[in-house]
């Protein structure tokens, strides 16, 4: 994504954000991020020129043979460094069996120091990864982006069980990244032919539990981003269909449990949904039924919670009764 236009995407999620910390915005929320939605950039296909995987099998190998026989101690930053090259591999054996498995046991057998998990952070909540041909039509740099949602969820998770190395600035910046992140991406495929998962909405889901839970976000920033994702959600017009509502609904059933003002959100926003629908003639294309469905399948996933807020179990049953 060309720098200017990010910058553009920056400036306004910024001033959205100090304007709801503030207190300046929250009945507008919707339409506010509804319309920098529709402002959205977007451009024609470039070309995503990914690293050849010779160099990293050996060291998968190696790395997988130390954790088969118990003896992986330690992983140094050199390796951490060769791995972290390859997380947007076409090849799901070295993306996700390579990369994210072994970064993910090395975390839970704690064989990353803090220090190494700043530094992992650092990377990949850096923009050329995280938005890499985010506003083009679908391509292979999901893969990239994806799995750097899902590894920062995991690094997240590593810093809530103690493995401590997430400082203020960090816990700022992803924030921020993150919403943009949400709003930007359109790319909703599960698994794909040969190169295996893509999976971007099911990882989003993953990070957006990790900062639901964290107990030094204020309020404002956790209603910034479930405002995000109902928004996004809302205008995409390709389906999900590889358990991303089921796991978007956990998520939001974690959410309006922590707070009394994300569930009012959550009933507001889903009521204005409903009556956009109803404002609108019947679908008359892929997108718009796509739309329709992908909304479905989220109500159906939360109708099947049994511990969210009363009002939310409510207003389902009347709207669940009322698709018949």
């Amino acid at each position: 994504m060309q720098a200017e236009k990010l910058m553009q995407v920056k400036n306004a999620v910024l001033k959205l954000r100090q304007q709801l910390r503030a207190g300046q915005v929250y009945q507008s929320l919707p339409a506010r991020m509804d319309a920098l939605i529709k402002q959205l950039p977007s451009t024609v296909a470039t070309t995503v020129t990914l690293p050849g995987d010779e160099e990293v099998l050996p060291l998968i190998a190696t790395l997988h043979e130390q954790l088969k026989k118990g003896t992986l101690t330690a992983i140094s930053s050199e390796q951490v460094k060769l791995l972290m090259a390859h997380i947007g591999s076409r090849n799901p054996q070295v993306r996700d069996q390579g990369v994210y498995y072994l970064l993910n046991e090395a975390l839970q057998q704690q064989v990353l120091t803090p220090a190494q998990l700043g530094d992992i952070f650092d990377q990949l909540i850096q923009d050329q990864l995280l938005f890499a041909h985010i506003d083009e039509p679908q391509n292979d740099a999901i893969y990239q982006r994806s799995f750097a949602v899902l590894l920062l969820s995991v690094l997240l998770y590593a810093d809530h069980a103690g493995l401590k190395f997430m400082t203020p600035a960090r816990l700022d910046l992803i924030v921020t990244q993150m919403t943009i992140y949400i709003l930007l991406e359109t790319d909703t495929r599960g698994f794909v032919g040969t190169t295996g998962w893509a999976h971007a909405y099911t990882h989003i889901g993953n990070i957006l539990d990790e900062l639901a839970d964290e107990s030094k976000l204020a309020r404002a920033d956790k209603l910034l981003l479930l405002a995000a994702l109902l928004s996004r959600y809302q205008k995409l017009t390709t389906p999900l269909i590889f358990g991303e509502p089921e796991r978007l609904s956990t998520y939001l059933t974690l959410i309006t449990n922590k707070d009394e003002l994300y569930c009012d959100y959550l009933l507001a926003a889903l009521k204005e949904w409903h009556r956009q629908l109803m404002m609108h003639t019947r679908p008359s294309s892929e997108a718009e039924w796509t739309q329709i469905f992908n909304r479905n399948r989220l109500l159906e996933a939360l109708a099947l919670h049994d511990d969210l807020p009363t009002a939310v179990v409510d207003y389902l049953d009347d709207e669940l009764e009322f698709l018949g």
